[in-house]
This record gives C-alpha cells, sequence and structure tokens, in this order.
C-alpha cells in the first residue's frame, strides 16, 4: 500500500562538501521527471530549487537532510547535469552561448577550476552578469565532472 505514494527516484553518487566538514561520498535523490524542463531532474535543479533542506544518503544507506545553505560545492558525473535527452537553453542556442574557463575560490580556500556555459540576452552576456544572476548554484563543467558551486561560498572568480 505504501509504494503506490512513493515517488520513483534516481540515485546519484556525488561528493559534498559542507560548509566546515570534509568532503564526504553521498547519494544525491533525484526524480525522473522535472518540473521545469523536459527529461530527468538535474542536480542543479534540486540545488537551486525553493527546498532548504535536500535528501541524501550516506555509503551504509543512511538518510541525512543537507541544509542547501551549508552545501557549498557538489560534484557528480557531467553526465546527470549535461544530459543530451533533455538539453539545457545554451545547448539549443551553441552559437549565442557565451563560455568562459575559470577558477573558483570558495571562502575556505578551496580552488575549483573548469567552464562556465551560458546565455544571456547580447547586452547582459558579460561573465560578471551572469554571476549575479539568481540561481544559488554555479554550474562548472571540468571534463567529465560536473561542480555544483554555492554562490554565497565564493571569494572570487578568476577567468583563466
Amino acid at each position: 500500500m505504501v509504494d503506490r505514494f512513493c515517488v520513483p527516484k534516481q540515485q546519484v553518487p556525488a561528493e559534498v562538501s559542507l560548509r566546515g566538514h570534509p568532503p564526504a561520498r553521498l547519494i544525491l535523490f533525484l526524480n525522473e521527471r522535472a518540473e521545469a524542463h523536459e527529461g530527468r531532474e538535474r542536480p542543479s535543479d534540486i540545488l537551486n530549487g525553493s527546498r532548504g533542506f535536500l535528501p541524501a544518503a550516506d555509503e551504509r544507506g543512511k538518510v541525512i537532510l543537507l541544509n542547501g545553505e551549508a552545501v557549498m560545492v557538489v560534484s557528480v558525473a557531467a553526465e546527470f547535469e549535461f544530459d543530451a535527452a533533455a538539453p539545457r537553453a545554451e545547448d539549443l542556442a551553441p552559437d549565442q552561448t557565451s563560455k568562459a574557463s575559470v577558477e573558483v575560490t570558495l571562502q575556505d580556500g578551496t580552488c575549483v577550476r573548469g567552464t562556465i556555459s551560458y546565455l544571456m540576452p547580447e547586452a547582459q552576456s558579460r561573465l560578471q552578469d551572469f554571476l549575479n544572476t539568481e540561481g544559488r548554484f554555479l554550474t562548472l563543467r571540468e571534463g567529465g565532472v560536473a561542480h555544483l558551486i554555492n554562490k554565497h561560498a565564493i571569494s572570487r572568480v578568476v577567468p583563466l
């Protein structure tokens, strides 16, 4: 009887850095259908969403509720964030997409390098304009890994 009320979730392995804690290997739970776009939910959907606490599980399967404000970085296999079956806006207009290779330094001194791809109106297409958009998390791609970085944890962003 309880199963009919369960929403199927995709389990996504992630490395999660919380403020004041070492990085931990956790499992994130993503919906099979996203609310805001076609296809499955992406890690950025849950991190930029309205929920304050996010469910995860440790390597023993114990459920943990993460305070989204305390999450500094979530790193996942790029395929979970950049899914060809559910293209992002910048994938649909590659000739209008801006890209920037950057080094992001967090308040604790951690550095993350990668490429940011974004689609903005031409008059607001500077990296600074994009960084000042509403989303709480910035998505960087570093080869086969997507790093989702809490903007409130960032000290500086340096274009490379």
